[in-house]
């Protein structure tokens, strides 16, 4: 009896542990329109086609995606590259909600930018200081549409 008694710190703190993580996760998961922003800015300067799946319904349905996509491999061609030499990752970003209603939101996204024609180049550049950093600054007006935020303006600052 006395050896059982000495596992059941361990146990209740163990227990305790699982309980915490789950409500953690599940307060993690919920959508914010500065998550939301972050993620669409990522793929959208990754040049990934899975930007789309951020997009307020209007733009999603009018072909944006496909539209900027084939402007950006149109001036790759001009250049003699392929469309991945345009695409950046960032190095720094910085999201800051501005404003903020029950349907609307504008986030502001601020940060520097490499070249990441293969993400590994874009590590090993910025390990040993190759290439040059992009500032970029761009502010997203977000819609909330069936429960989820959507991007449905971007404003170059």
């Amino acid at each position: 009896m006395g050896q059982g008694n000495r596992f059941a710190p361990f146990v209740v703190l163990f227990i305790s542990f699982v309980v915490l993580q789950a409500i953690l996760a599940a307060v993690d998961s919920r959508q914010t329109p500065a998550k939301a922003a972050r993620a669409f800015i990522k793929e959208y300067f990754y040049l990934d086609p899975d930007m789309q799946k951020w997009l307020c319904t209007e733009k999603r349905n009018a072909g944006m995606v496909e539209d900027f996509l084939q402007v950006k491999a149109d001036q790759a061609a001009q250049q003699g590259y392929e469309i991945s030499y345009f695409r950046h990752m960032f190095t720094k970003m910085h999201v800051n909600t501005i404003g903020q209603e029950a349907d609307s939101a504008r986030v502001q996204i601020s940060g520097t930018t490499r070249v990441a024609i293969n993400p590994v180049f874009m590590v090993i550049g910025k390990l040993f200081n190759l290439g040059q950093n992009h500032p970029m600054d761009v502010t997203l007006d977000l819609v909330k549409q069936n429960g989820h935020w959507r991007v449905c303006d971007i404003v170059p600052n």
